[in-house]
C-alpha cells in the first residue's frame, strides 16, 4: 500500500509541474489575379503567369514543401521559434492550414506568423522567378485574425500516464518480490531440523554348524548330547531298529526297517 501513495504522489507532483502546451492554428488561401488573361494570347505569351496553367493546387503545393524544409525548420529553432508544426493543405481549396505547438501562447503567435509570411513570400517568389506579370500575381491572404490559441493538455497526460504506468509497474514488481521473500522464509521456518540417517547395521554372520539328528527306540536312554549337537528322540515302537537321521551335508547314511 504505501508503494502506491508513492506512485500517487509522485503523479501529482509531476501534474503540479509540468506546464501544458498552447496550439495556435492559422488558415492561408491562395487568391488568383481579379483579371484573368486570356488562354491563348500570341502577342503576349512570354507575359503569362504559368501558375495559373498549372493551378492554384500546385503553387499550394509548392509553398508548403518550402515551409516544412529541414532548413527552415531549423532556423525557427536557432531563433527560438516552435519546431512543431504541421502544414495541412484542403483537399478540394487552395487553402493551407498551419497548426503550431508552443510552450505558451506568446511562441505559439508569433511561430505562426513566420510561417505564414515565409509561405506568402515564397509564393510570390516563385511566381516572379517565371517573370509573371504584376496584373497577373497569385496572392496569399490569410483568413483567420490570429487568435485562435487554445490550451492543450496532451503533454501533461502523457506524462501523468507515464509516470502513473512506471509507479504502478515498479510497485507490483516489488510487492511480488517482497511477497516470494517472506515466503520463503516462512517454509525456511516451518521444515523441520534435519538429523542425520544412521548408518545400517551389519548383521553378524553366524557360524553354521552341523546338526546332528539321532532316533533312538523307546525306553532306551537317550544319547548325551554334545556341545553344537542337537538330538532328536524319535519314539518308535518296540521291535523296529533303531533309525539315525544324518545331519544336513552329512554323509551317514539312514538305516531303515
Amino acid at each position: 500500500m504505501p508503494l502506491f501513495l508513492v506512485a500517487i504522489g509522485a503523479t501529482g507532483f509531476v501534474a503540479s509541474r509540468v506546464e501544458p502546451d498552447y496550439v495556435a492554428t492559422s488558415y492561408v488561401q491562395l487568391v488568383p489575379p481579379a483579371i484573368t488573361p486570356k488562354a491563348v494570347d500570341d502577342t503576349k505569351a512570354s507575359a503569362r503567369n504559368p501558375w495559373l496553367d498549372l493551378g492554384l493546387a500546385s503553387l499550394t503545393k509548392a509553398g508548403m514543401i518550402s515551409v516544412q524544409d529541414q532548413k527552415v525548420v531549423k532556423q525557427l529553432h536557432d531563433a527560438g521559434f516552435s519546431d512543431d508544426f504541421t502544414a495541412t493543405q484542403d483537399p478540394q481549396l487552395p487553402i493551407v492550414t498551419f497548426e503550431v505547438i508552443g510552450d505558451d501562447e506568446a511562441q505559439a503567435t508569433l511561430t505562426s506568423e513566420r510561417l505564414i509570411k515565409h509561405f506568402s513570400d515564397t509564393v510570390g517568389t516563385l511566381q516572379k522567378d517565371y517573370g509573371a506579370p504584376k496584373d497577373q500575381m497569385i496572392t496569399a491572404r490569410r483568413l483567420d485574425l490570429g487568435d485562435n490559441i487554445e490550451e492543450s493538455t496532451s503533454k501533461v497526460k502523457r506524462a501523468l500516464i507515464a509516470v502513473a504506468g512506471v509507479g504502478a509497474l515498479l510497485a507490483a514488481a516489488l510487492t511480488v518480490a517482497a511477497d516470494a521473500l517472506l515466503r520463503r522464509r516462512s517454509r525456511k521456518k516451518a521444515a523441520p531440523a534435519e538429523t542425520p540417517t544412521p548408518a545400517p547395521e551389519v548383521p553378524a554372520v553366524a557360524s553354521v554348524l552341523p546338526k546332528q539328528r539321532t532316533a533312538v527306540a523307546a525306553g532306551s536312554p537317550a544319547p548325551a548330547a554334545s556341545a553344537g549337537d542337537e538330538t532328536q528322540v524319535i519314539s518308535r515302537p518296540p521291535g523296529e531298529e533303531t533309525v539315525v537321521l544324518p545331519s544336513p551335508g552329512g554323509a551317514n547314511g539312514s538305516k531303515r526297517p
